[in-house]
């Protein structure tokens, strides 16, 4: 019998390969995160130090007088010191790359830590070798000038000599890792331009010489000069263990960025396994219905549908992996991280979960099928027709009434701006509770279709009218297939009513929080940069520039009553704050001298009122203060501000941003322009720039999120097609009979694409609203605005029903091919 029933899956291939599709990209995705993940973790530090001594600070202080000292210590045979200064390579089109001038220059050794790529070291002034990565970003090669952007503002403008691959360290006890430098010249040339004060100096011990023993004698030598807080020792093999350390940390935490991606498109190929399957089920009525008469069991039965799911699971699954493995090694060319050693590697373990994820989901979304194949009655061989599936569930809609309901009691409850911590989560809970019990209840609104059908017959044509019909015949099956489409596009408009309200509210915060008068300076690179210690002082320097404002943002763990947390702080100078920057007040002061003024959300958040104690560990050092200010801002901008003379004197140089006007704002920002016209590391720009920055770095981040949720749409479509392709099987004989009346095959052509465009619109609409709400839910959650304050993604909404028209369309064009070829004698004929 199982034979016979995988003999029948062989004959008909066609009807399962949208199946197939859903089952492989769902499978990709796991394959994917599980290589990607193993990648991560066996990336590899730098050996062949036996101990290496390293500055605590950010900004490296190891003298060479501590490197000849280090190097006469009993028991080192050589000391080798790594210079890490500011440099930043410009592109030909005159940019700066991606990583910025933030200690991106070093001096060139032969110690291992680079692997030349081509070319060679560079050996004398007007040399310089780069990172392969950073020189193609540059668009640079051998024998190129490049230009090279040093800390204090000067260009140089040496002869590319070589490209090297780097080697780093692994981080020390506080987790500091090595710079990983994009520039490096000869030594001398380093110590000149780049700076010659050292992040680490690295240690060789003599022939026996235990690196326990080497490393106490270094710390003796070491802490002759400096405090025991300026730097760190470590052995080489703490540092590789470190380094695997945090490279399982990495793994980890890309793995659990991308389940949940995975997880979405099983869940939606779920749903079209269980359409694809029922549709079978229905089909086979009498198939089954004789194999019962001939002394089948219904345990037979059973299995035979399973084992059909099984071996179209394997089968799925094979495919996936290799499409999985093809795509992980594209998203790794992209990703690869610099400073170690990384080769992408395919787990076995990940083969064999994604395997076991295609087998277990395809059966448990067969296994319906595969109960109610078994309980079809041997009289049914007498039938001729297929028995259809009814309506919806009574207990099902039941179940999704009440998700409904105690959905939006938990967000009606929540509904308050002022939220902590235990009410955002209540009211995403209640987000969930709805979409949830919005799924339940599909079929019931696709139930809604059949008075529209019967609405339609007074106005459509023939096509429109027979296409409405079909759709609204078995509503369950028009809702297994919606759904499919429901979720993909609802995740996609969820994320952007988010990305929306928050672009909005980061507009309306920043024009309160910054004059339009202001002009502000940005390192280029973005990020984690930071601008040179001496811009503040050229910017005073200029006449008409008369209010100079520096920010220095940095994490810090923030310990209250209440408990501790980290978040985004920033230290800034007293004088400007009111005129070049004017934080909007909305309870205490702004006078940073008395203490810190936090953002309302974050203070409602972490429950801290105006008067509250608090301190703020930054970078180890801990700064005891009160909250004296709220104001209004965004999760985009530092959540404390406090008076810069409280920080660390290390963090005082590592300005992130400068605020700056005058008398004249206009002739201020032209000076400003002018006197740094030849600084590509600097970003000037003003309020509404500032802005659009903001607004692009949090579309650009969700775009990654729209193209993994766009996996699930596809499997969507998938779906659609599947299920007309099976749908016009099971109506041969009614197409065949509609041809033999005089219906021509254009007519076919369009009833089937009406019914795709109804099943699609109908899944598009019922997304588009829950992923609306949902949306609407996040921004009142995440942001602490208002439920009324969200802003709706208009142009997406537009756009994602047109689109959900052409995919219906799409999707009708093969089944729509194959209903038109119908043989009309052959499917009259028919059983």
């Amino acid at each position: 019998m199982l034979r016979a029933m995988l003999r029948d899956l062989r004959a008909h291939r066609g009807r399962l390969a949208m199946t197939l599709v859903a089952i492989a990209l769902g499978v990709a995705f796991v394959v994917v995160s599980d290589s990607l993940a193993k990648t991560l973790a066996g990336q590899t530090a730098r050996g062949g130090v036996d101990v290496s001594v390293q500055t605590a600070s950010q900004d490296p202080d190891l003298t060479l007088a501590d490197r000849d000292a280090l190097a006469a210590t009993n028991g080192v045979a050589e000391a080798h010191g790594v210079i890490a200064g500011r440099a930043g390579v410009v592109g030909t089109d005159g940019k700066l790359v991606s990583t910025g001038t933030d200690l991106a220059g070093t001096n060139w050794d032969e110690t291992g830590r680079f692997t030349l790529v081509d070319g060679r070291g560079p050996q004398r002034p007007g040399e310089v070798a780069l990172a392969e990565s950073r020189a193609g970003e540059a668009r640079l090669a051998l024998g190129d000038r490049a230009r090279i952007v040093l800390g204090d503002g000067r260009i140089d403008e040496p002869v590319v000599v070589g490209l090297f691959q780097y080697s780093a360290l692994g981080p020390d006890a506080a987790g500091r890792s090595e710079h990983v430098p994009s520039i490096a010249y000869d030594g001398a040339t380093a110590a000149s331009l780049v700076g010659d004060r050292f992040d680490r100096i690295e240690l060789t011990g003599t022939p026996g010489t235990e690196p326990s023993t080497l490393r106490q004698a270094a710390e003796q030598t070491i802490g002759a000069g400096h405090a025991t807080d300026e730097y760190s020792v470590s052995t080489g093999a703490e540092l590789v263990t470190n380094a695997e350390q945090a490279a399982d940390k990495t793994a980890s935490d890309t793995l659990a960025q991308l389940l949940p991606f995975a997880a979405i498109a099983l869940l939606v190929g779920m749903f079209v396994i269980t359409n694809t399957f029922s549709l079978l089920v229905t089909q086979r009525t009498r198939q089954f219905a004789l194999l019962r008469a001939v002394g089948a069991h219904r345990r037979q039965v059973r299995s035979s549908v399973v084992v059909e799911a099984t071996a179209l699971a394997c089968v799925g699954a094979t495919i996936g992996t290799v499409l999985g493995i093809g795509l992980g090694l594209i998203v790794f060319r992209f990703m690869q991280p610099e400073g170690g050693v990384v080769r992408y590697g395919v787990p076995l373990l990940g083969v064999g979960s994604g395997y076991l994820v295609a087998v277990l989901v395809t059966v448990a979304a067969a296994y319906g099928a595969a109960r109610r194949a078994a309980a079809v009655s041997p009289m049914a061989a007498l039938r001729n027709d297929a028995v259809t599936s009814k309506g919806p569930h009574t207990r099902q809609s039941i179940a999704g009434g009440i998700c409904v309901v105690a959905g939006l009691v938990a967000i009606v409850a929540t509904a308050s701006p002022g939220l902590g911590t235990l009410e955002r989560m209540i009211a995403i809970g209640g987000a969930v509770l709805c979409t949830g019990g919005v799924l339940l209840l599909t079929p019931v609104a696709a139930g809604a279709l059949r008075p529209l059908a019967t609405w339609s017959q007074g106005w459509g044509g023939p096509a429109t009218r027979l296409g409405m019909r079909n759709a609204a015949r078995d509503p369950r099956r028009t809702a297994a297939t919606a759904t499919t489409l429901m979720v993909g596009l609802g995740l996609v408009c969820a994320f952007a009513t988010l990305s929306s309200s928050l672009a909005t509210m980061v507009t309306a915060s920043i024009r309160l929080n910054i004059p339009v008068t202001s002009t502000v300076l940005e390192p280029a690179a973005g990020g984690a940069a930071t601008l040179g210690p001496g811009v503040v002082g050229e910017l005073r320097s200029l006449p008409a520039v008369s209010t100079v404002l520096a920010s220095r943002d940095t994490f810090a763990e923030i310990r209250h009553e209440g408990g501790t947390s980290e978040r985004i702080v920033s230290a800034i100078d007293r004088e400007g704050l009111g005129e070049v920057l004017t934080p909007k007040i909305t309870e205490g002061t702004d006078d940073v001298s008395r203490g810190a003024i936090i953002a309302q959300n974050e203070a409602n958040m972490l429950g801290l009122e105006v008067g509250d104690p608090l301190e703020l560990v930054v970078e180890g050092t801990p700064v005891k203060t009160a909250v004296v200010g709220v104001y209004d801002a965004t999760e985009a901008q530092a959540s404390i501000f406090f008076d810069q003379a409280l920080a660390p004197p290390h963090l005082r140089d590592h300005v992130t941003t400068v605020y700056a006007g005058g008398p004249d704002p206009q002739a201020a920002r032209e000076a400003i322009a002018t006197a740094f016209q030849d600084r590509p590391e600097i970003s000037i720009t003003d309020r509404d720039g500032v802005i659009a920055d903001r607004v692009e770095e949090f579309r650009y981040g969700l775009l990654v999120m729209y193209a993994m949720f766009g996996v699930a749409i596809v499997i969507a479509v998938f779906g659609v097609v599947n299920t007309l392709a099976l749908s016009v099987m099971e109506r041969s004989r009614e197409i065949g009979v509609t041809r033999a009346v005089g219906a021509g095959r254009a007519l076919v052509r369009r009833t089937i694409r009406v019914e795709s465009i109804v099943i699609s619109l109908f899944g598009g609409i019922l997304g588009v609203g829950v992923g609306v709400g949902t949306g609407t839910v996040m921004q009142h959650a995440m942001l602490g605005q208002a439920l009324s304050r969200a802003t709706l993604p208009w142009t997406l909404i537009l756009l994602a029903l047109v689109g959900i028209v052409i995919v219906g369309v799409l999707a009708s064009l093969w089944p729509a091919h194959r209903a038109a070829r119908t043989n009309m004698l052959e499917a009259i004929g028919s059983d």
